[in-house]
């Protein structure tokens, strides 16, 4: 039997980078697989500047000290990714492993179809200067390509079409098809 879990394959730029995600991720896997979620000052304590430089904050939030992204269009509010990742996912982390020294795997095993979309484990990998370039969301491997603007597309390399989200969207049907197979 080949391997279930979904995935997200990154390049990885310095080696603190991935120690800094594999702490957050095994912090994050603890919360959600455990059903216990953390407040929010805890996740403060746990990612590091450079992370967080990445999010914006409400004023009433709790807040860095220094200066984080504004509010725009393509930037996530770091709570709502919080919550999504330890709570409102319909997944089970699984690992956060290296598979060579520039490049990183983080997987996960989804218990149904949407579970949440593959936007909040992008950007968590992002946040941590790792680059997304695989995703297997359960329904076929997509590559992933980041746009200036901060958003970013995925194109279905098991689609002789190559069709890319930014240009064509997907056929939901087809795309639950392929989920049900994978488990067959």
């Amino acid at each position: 039997m080949h391997n279930q879990n979904c995935f997200i394959e990154f390049d990885i730029e310095g080696g603190q980078n991935f120690k800094d995600l594999d702490h957050a991720f095994q912090l994050i896997k603890e919360a959600k697989n455990n059903n216990k979620p953390q407040p929010d000052e805890y996740w403060l304590q746990h990612f590091p500047d450079y992370s967080l430089k990445h999010f914006y904050f409400l004023e009433t939030d709790k807040k860095p000290t220094f200066e984080t992204a504004p509010l725009e269009e393509f930037t996530w509010h770091f709570y709502s990714l919080i919550e999504l990742l330890q709570v409102n996912y319909d997944i089970e982390y699984v690992t956060c492993s290296k598979l060579s020294d520039n490049q990183g795997r983080l997987e996960y095993s989804p218990h149904g179809y949407p579970y949440g979309g593959i936007s909040g484990l992008i950007t968590l990998v992002a946040s941590f200067d790792c680059k997304p370039t695989i995703i297997d969301d359960g329904t076929s491997l997509y590559s992933i390509n980041f746009k200036d603007n901060g958003d970013f597309s995925i194109t279905d390399l098991n689609d002789p079409k190559l069709k890319d989200s930014s240009v064509e969207r997907f056929d939901g049907v087809d795309l639950l098809r392929k989920f049900w197979n994978r488990f067959k």
